[in-house]
């Protein structure tokens, strides 16, 4: 027999109400994950890319790609998944030149590491001072305090973008705080009886606060 709240059509308006609190529960974490498109004013929604490599660092990366390419095509490095790559006939190594590998693999493996020699000379380095606004201001959002220092400095000089000294303590102020690690967040009540709390939070990995942006921020005080 069905109970009264069966009959009376209680289920099917519970079922209406779970559905429709799950769709906006659905929304509202979409409209949060939504990636931002733009920071401090300026439009991020197709960030330019962050630096132009040199002719020799592009010539590297070309040489680099072509070696493992080859070393792919000779079985040298497997190109399944990581979990499925343990009966690969040789695996990962192929940057050292390992007695046990096929001939051709520790030729491969022979250029790849005269070839990362050339590494250090190529100053792979990112210049903040250079990248166009639109990826540092990505990359600034991202929470970078490197990009965030240098965006500050281009909103107090007026340098590409419009003078703004308000947004250039803000910039200054996020990248002069320590950040990451633990911090402890409020969670209030649920109902059913239940009480408030304070969680842990890991918010990534610590970051000290840059000493240039402290300094630049106090001489806007």
């Amino acid at each position: 027999m069905r109970s009264g709240f069966e009959n009376s059509g209680g289920w099917q308006r519970m079922r209406r109400l779970t559905l429709a609190m799950a769709a906006v529960l659905l929304t509202a974490v979409q409209a949060g994950c939504a990636a931002p498109t733009s920071y401090m004013g300026i439009d991020i929604s197709k960030p330019a890319p962050a630096f132009t490599l040199s002719p020799e660092q592009a010539g590297f990366f070309r040489a680099q790609n072509m070696l493992y390419n080859q070393a792919q095509a000779a079985g040298c490095i497997s190109s399944k998944p990581a979990d499925e790559a343990a009966d690969a006939p040789v695996g990962e190594g192929i940057g050292e030149a390992n007695a046990g590998q096929p001939a051709v693999c520790r030729a491969i493996a022979l250029r790849l590491a005269l070839l990362e020699l050339r590494r250090p000379a190529l100053v792979f380095e990112r210049s903040y001072a250079d990248m166009p606004l639109t990826a540092l201001a990505s990359e600034a959002q991202g929470g970078s305090k490197q990009a965030q220092l240098e965006l500050g400095i281009r909103f107090e000089e007026g340098r590409g973008v419009e003078r703004d000294i308000d947004k250039a303590r803000k910039l200054y102020g996020s990248a002069a705080s320590d950040s990451g690690g633990t911090i402890w967040v409020y969670s209030p009540p649920v109902g059913n009886g239940t009480s408030g709390r304070t969680i842990p939070v890991n918010t990534g990995p610590k970051r000290s606060g840059l000493a240039e942006a402290k300094r630049r921020l106090e001489g806007l005080e």
